[in-house]
């Protein structure tokens, strides 16, 4: 059975992470490369926002005693394969995964115009990811 009040906490933690993204203005692509404070908070918080995607969806996988994937983005497969969420937010979720494990890791240096991308326009991927799991575990 999936531990609703601890995938609500996870929810909310995701919303406060947003709102601090939200509450930062945009300066611009050229002003963003070269604001270090704006960058760390704006990294911070997708990081932070993804990560409790992430964990999400590893506890409703482990809860339903769905088999464990081999790899993180495929947390986002399963719950696909299992319409939790659609095919196409799947493909975004993916995405992001391998954005976070590419800052995380430092896998390459950090293009902070990809950065500015996913804040500006994927944003609402989170968000509907949130939306998806809310609806499916009736909560």
């Amino acid at each position: 059975m999936v531990d609703k009040p601890l995938i609500q906490r996870k929810l909310e933690k995701i919303e406060s992470y947003l709102k601090q993204i939200r509450l930062k203005k945009d300066p611009g692509i050229e002003l963003f490369k070269k604001d270090r404070d704006l960058q760390s908070i704006i990294l911070f918080n997708l990081i932070q926002a993804i990560q409790a995607c992430m964990d999400i969806s590893a506890h409703i996988i482990s809860d339903r005693g769905w088999e464990a994937p081999e790899t993180q983005a495929g947390i986002f497969e399963k719950l696909a394969e299992h319409k939790v969420i659609t095919k196409p937010l799947l493909k975004k979720m993916v995405q992001m995964a391998g954005f976070r494990n590419r800052i995380v890791h430092e896998y390459e240096k950090i293009d902070f115009k990809i950065v500015h991308e996913v804040w500006r326009k994927h944003i609402k991927d989170i968000e509907q990811f949130c939306k998806a799991v809310v609806v499916k575990l009736k909560l």
